[in-house]
């Protein structure tokens, strides 16, 4: 089993990372229907979950990010959808990164403070209306943007798969 990424499939760590943070945006995504399924439970456990979650997809991506850099064996595509490449990957790294920096933003001015899987990180403060409001409507319209670049990402997936036949899918499978 190779760790790093060749030309003719992406390595163990690279597939580890994009299928679990995949899994892990998606249930983040789902947490309106999930939260309110499972709202007998208590809002705050699982606003705590859906946090703890969250930092634990920020520390992926700085991860994922820093692997990336390191590992520059993955094959690149064809130079006429290179850039359209960069841009989509770029935009789901920086919604990636902004949701949850709006996020701790709004819980921040909310003033419950954030615990990461019990643990404090951002104390309980004082209640900062206009951040949290601010924050709330950005963190909603990020994660609606992040809907429609998956969508894009899973289109430019088929296309590789399908119409440019480069074997994309079978590669990150």
């Amino acid at each position: 089993m190779n760790w790093l990424d060749t030309e003719h499939r992406y390595g163990l760590v690279s597939r580890a990372l994009h299928w679990s943070m995949a899994v892990l945006v998606l249930v983040m995504l789902a947490s309106d229907v999930w939260m309110e399924a499972l709202e007998h439970l208590g809002k705050a456990s699982l606003m705590d979950l859906h946090k703890s979650i969250g930092m634990l997809l920020l520390v992926l991506l700085a991860f994922r990010l820093v692997w990336r850099w390191y590992n520059r064996g993955r094959p690149l595509p064809p130079a006429h959808w290179r850039f359209a490449a960069h841009l989509g990957h770029l935009a789901l790294y920086a919604l990636l990164l902004f949701i949850p920096v709006s996020g701790v933003l709004a819980a921040w001015g909310s003033g419950h403070g954030i615990d990461v899987f019990g643990l404090s990180l951002v104390p309980a403060g004082p209640e900062i209306e206009w951040l949290e409001e601010a924050f709330e409507e950005t963190h909603e319209v990020l994660a609606n943007l992040l809907w429609l670049t998956i969508g894009g990402h899973v289109l430019a997936a088929f296309a590789h798969q399908f119409l440019l036949a480069d074997r994309t899918l079978k590669r990150m499978a």
